[in-house]
């Protein structure tokens, strides 16, 4: 086989086994990012300070409007009227913002980055977590539905139960719909030091019908409703009321990731003790503290928490929260692209033979389908951003065809698909997904990367199918090429 030829074979085969590869690596680095414990690390850094903090209260209320945006909640009457009355403060939850991993922040005082707790879909804690409720013999906490995430808290008494064969479910969901709230009307109104109760019905609706829909909004006033008479049953308790995350807009809605409008809620803390006032921005170990304040526990030496007062004093801003990307996988990440730019703009001679495909493909994935975070459901499932370059990638199989005619085949793949490949290889860098990648169960769940590395890893997979097309055109074209040799004429008959 002449070596042309050969080399056209090679890289066929080479490109080919990327393209089934890749996509399933996004399939592991996603599917790990939603279900495994990260590997503990340090906290984001917050302004410090010292100060005393709350007193204890005989008795402390905490509800949690699960999946409540900030603008909406400052729309509700009973949740502006508790604000009114005592400390209005918008927090920062971290990242990422999942319902478990903050809820974990509030309990522990301790953030995600510090537990490695990151998502854990569908997932209990076991044992459960070491934290706040733990403390307190009587502790109660109630749940609309998901009940498996406040039986990972440490309660003494956490409801709904559990179903017998699959800790992850709630023993009689339809029948735990009719009685929920007389449940947690009765937990709130016992004598029990701490009650929690988590109401769901507002998350359902963001992930049904998006953030700014009606449902959104109705389901918003319905707990509002709730929370007004459960602060009737107990109106000399100290009383915490806040989100856990916000919503994406759209159709789907969404949280999980770093956006501000998803990771910044409001929280509104009354009652025995607590003037009234305003905060800026506070951490949400900052509002663990608060908590183990009023209950009397304690919280780890590692925790960033704050006296509620200091907190107030010394406000976050913009992004303090975001825990910070490591500095060795930063700098490789920085350098793998700019190796892979660098090969690129060597090889792209001339100009159309730059991986055009994959400039206007990103450009119009974010112009159409916004930045890649962990909030936007089709980073996980991603038919809608596929169908967005699926159009441009012709450009990649013409390039290569009308590349190889003026130069060496290799030269065209390197110009083709050295920075897609380089970025794809950055992103997973940068978010710590290369044990992922080996077969490790650690979840790779760093703020932009781990989301930036699912579009990337497909966009480079789908560039190598085009070329890997290219090329295996250069391979049959000379044979469909040839033209059929015209039989001899026939001799003609002999005169005569």
């Amino acid at each position: 086989m002449p070596r042309p030829r050969l080399t056209a074979l090679v890289v066929v085969c080479v490109l080919g086994a990327l393209a089934w590869e890749l996509p399933q690596v996004r399939r592991r680095v996603m599917y790990d990012a939603a279900h495994w414990d990260a590997l503990p690390g340090e906290p984001a850094v917050i302004p410090g300070g010292t100060g005393a903090g709350l007193a204890p209260a005989a008795r402390t209320r905490v509800v949690v409007i699960d999946g409540l945006s900030a603008e909406v909640a400052a729309t509700l009457p009973v949740l502006q009227a508790l604000c009114k009355r005592g400390v209005a403060a918008r927090i920062d939850v971290g990242f990422p913002s999942v319902s478990l991993p903050v809820e974990a922040v509030l309990w522990s005082g301790l953030t995600q980055q510090q537990t490695g707790i990151v998502n854990r879909d569908g997932r209990p804690l076991v044992p459960p977590l070491a934290g706040i409720p733990s403390q307190v013999p009587d502790s109660r906490a109630v749940a609309e539905s998901h009940g498996w995430i406040v039986r990972s808290l440490g309660f003494a008494t956490a409801e709904p139960a559990a179903d017998p064969t699959d800790p992850a479910r709630d023993a009689d969901p339809e029948g735990w719909k009719a009685v929920w709230q007389r449940r947690a009307a009765a937990a709130v109104t016992s004598g029990a030091r701490l009650v929690f109760v988590h109401v769901l019905e507002v998350d359902a609706a963001g992930h049904g019908h998006g953030g700014d829909s009606a449902e959104y909004r109705a389901a918003a006033r319905d707990a509002d409703a709730l929370l007004g008479a459960l602060l009737a049953g107990d109106p000399t308790a100290r009383w915490f009321a806040l989100s856990d995350h916000g919503h994406l807009a759209g159709g789907h809605g969404g949280h999980g990731g770093e956006e501000r409008e998803i990771r910044q809620v409001q929280g509104c803390f009354a009652g025995p003790g607590i003037l009234p006032g305003r905060g800026q921005l506070l951490h949400l170990a900052d509002v663990s503290r608060a908590i183990a304040d009023s209950t009397g526990t304690e919280l780890p030496r590692a925790s960033i928490g704050r006296p509620l007062a200091v907190a107030l004093a010394a406000p976050l801003t913009g992004d303090d929260a975001l825990p910070a990307i490591a500095l060795g996988a930063g700098a490789i990440a920085m350098s793998l692209l700019a190796i892979g730019v660098a090969l690129t703009l060597l090889a792209a001679r001339p100009w159309w033979l730059a991986p055009w495909w994959f400039v206007l493909g990103g450009v119009a994935l974010v112009m159409l389908r916004g930045e890649p975070t962990l909030s936007k459901w089709w980073v996980y499932q991603p038919r809608d951003m596929i169908v967005i370059w699926l159009p441009l990638l012709p450009l990649g199989f013409a390039a290569t065809l009308a590349g190889v005619r003026r130069t060496t085949l290799v030269r065209v793949v390197v110009a083709q698909l050295a920075a897609p490949l380089a970025a794809a290889a950055a992103a997973l860098t940068a978010a710590g997904a290369w044990s992922a990648v080996l077969g490790a169960e650690v979840a790779p769940v760093v703020p932009r990367f781990t989301a930036y590395s699912s579009p990337l890893l497909v966009m480079a997979a789908h560039g190598a199918l085009a070329v890997a097309l290219g090329a295996l055109a250069t391979l049959v074209r000379p044979v469909f090429g040839r033209r059929a040799r015209r039989a001899p004429a026939p001799a003609a008959p002999p005169a005569g």
